[in-house]
């Protein structure tokens, strides 16, 4: 009876974590989207920031996004991006307080 309860449980888990990873998988996006190139948080700037819909995101991962892009104060791209729960608090540039903006993770940046 104890064995036949455990295989359950653990064939639930098993089923659970399946989901789980299936439902990350579709939470991935595609839109268009505009880059905002702010400057290198390093030299007093705050790095990307994308506007989908009239709203901006910080990225997350702004590795991802070609070095190509920061040529130029902003640029339309073909975004695939997965909404992240969390905001980010970044601090930069000359700002005295906190910028917390909502998240995304960046999968694809092309060119439009």
């Amino acid at each position: 009876m104890k064995t036949s309860i455990i295989l359950l449980a653990l064939s639930l888990c098993i089923f659970a974590g399946c989901q789980s990873v299936e439902q990350q998988e579709n939470s991935a996006q595609s839109t268009t989207a505009t880059l905002h190139w702010t400057g290198e948080i390093a030299a007093d700037g705050c790095g990307f920031e994308v506007e989908i819909d009239g709203k901006r995101y910080l990225p997350e991962n702004e590795d991802a996004i070609p070095a190509k892009f920061k040529e130029r104060e902003s640029a339309q791209v073909q975004l695939e991006y997965e909404p992240l729960a969390e905001p980010i608090d970044r601090r930069c540039g000359m700002l005295p307080q906190p910028r917390v903006m909502d998240a995304i993770r960046v999968i694809a940046v092309n060119e439009v």
